[in-house]
């Protein structure tokens, strides 16, 4: 929470975010929207300037003096026009300020021209730069502190001209009243509305990091939902299903068998010699042994075929819509693949039988305790045939 602090603490007086990346990620988060108020704002100064252009020219003609002040304003609007164009291409422009505040200092430069190219019009002149230093705080987007230093430049260069058109000590005095008290009210004006435009701008970013975690929060428990969901359903060490979930899948495909009227087979598979390999070779073999013998079924077998494994070496298969002679078959390859894939274990070249028994289930008539005795008797009338083979039980 200190470290959020700090990223969206605000300076009081510059009216921008203390960290530096947060202020960068504003800017461009503002630059879109700032760009077209500036290119507004430079067209209303454009129309205005040729509105005093015109204005002049009814008043005082074509003089010598004109020339100066006609001059500067048209290389004011040409780099007025620029700036409009270049923020369409590059609207981060507007958002940093500099080229606004540039023009904004050589908008006040020029108009200084006026105080000595029509010096009766002082007052006139004085009141358009109080009206002008409002418009640098108020009209044209800008950051709070290149607009306090345009403000500034223009109030103290007004006092100047005053001084040097030789303006009696009051005027003086109250022209730099006026002019530091507009510059004070819209330098704090413009941190106001600089902060609180921050401030909803890091609650917006709060928020966001908010939904993130949340939504992070939300991705783990479904993880986490999964994940133990799959346990409960599987056999943690090879990871078929265990037999409480087999029961249940079973009981689903005896109902569609006998919905259906199709054929369904169990087969159950006991690994030959399992406890010579845990004595000789430790559990941690026999571990694998299970986790090899697991993965080569798989490997074999129909995506609507069902494995489980429902105690120490035993698996059951369920084999649904099949018949007797075609379980018969794919069980065969089970045994076969078995059979010749030998496991290597540091040292060890271990070779891994089983005998499989397979139950035809009546799908009207048995369970899965009844089908399992069928095919357990087999598998015991198969261990005693020598292991390593298949067994059909009788019914």
């Amino acid at each position: 929470m200190a470290a959020a602090e700090d990223r969206f603490g605000l300076s009081s007086w510059r009216g921008e975010f203390v960290d530096a990346v947060m202020e960068a990620d504003y800017r461009l988060h503002t630059a879109e929207s700032a760009a077209r108020d500036l290119r507004l704002a430079l067209w209303v100064w454009i129309a205005l300037l040729i509105l005093l252009s015109v204005l002049d020219y009814r008043l005082f003609g074509i003089a010598a003096s004109e020339f100066v002040v006609i001059s500067s304003r048209v290389l004011l609007v040409t780099g007025l026009l620029i700036l409009i164009y270049r923020s369409r291409r590059n609207p981060a422009l507007a958002s940093a300020g500099y080229a606004v505040t540039g023009l904004e200092i050589a908008g006040f430069f020029s108009f200084f021209l006026l105080y000595f190219s029509h010096p009766g019009t002082i007052i006139y002149t004085i009141v358009i730069s109080l009206l002008m230093l409002v418009a640098v705080f108020v009209v044209i987007p800008n950051r709070v502190i290149p607009a306090t230093v345009a403000a500034l430049f223009a109030s103290f260069g007004t006092m100047y001209c005053a001084y040097l058109l030789n303006a009696t000590e009051t005027t003086n005095l109250y022209l730099m009243t006026f002019l530091l008290s507009s510059s004070l009210v819209g330098y704090l004006a413009s941190r106001r509305q600089h902060l609180t435009q921050r401030r909803q701008f890091a609650l917006l970013r709060e928020t966001e990091i908010i939904n993130r975690r949340l939504n992070a929060e939300i991705e783990q428990r479904k993880l986490l939902e999964k994940e133990l969901k799959q346990q409960a359903i599987t056999d943690p060490l090879t990871g078929l299903y265990n037999r409480r979930h087999f029961e249940s899948l079973f009981e689903h495909e005896l109902r569609r068998a006998a919905r259906k009227k199709a054929q369904l087979c169990l087969c159950l598979v006991d690994l030959d010699h399992f406890k010579r390999v845990n004595d000789e070779h430790g559990h941690e073999t026999g571990d694998r042994v299970l986790q090899h013998a697991a993965k080569l079924f798989v490997d074999s077998l129909r995506k609507a075929d069902v494995l489980g494994r429902i105690g120490g070496e035993e698996f059951v298969l369920l084999l649904p819509d099949t018949r007797p002679e075609a379980a018969r078959q794919l069980v065969e390859r089970l045994r076969h693949g078995l059979a010749v894939e030998r496991l290597r274990v540091g040292e060890a070249d271990i070779g891994i039988t089983a005998t499989f028994a397979i139950s035809v289930v009546d799908a009207e008539q048995d369970s899965l305790a009844s089908a399992l005795r069928a095919a357990d008797k087999a598998l015991y009338d198969g261990k005693g045939a020598g292991r390593n083979c298949v067994i059909l039980a009788e019914r």
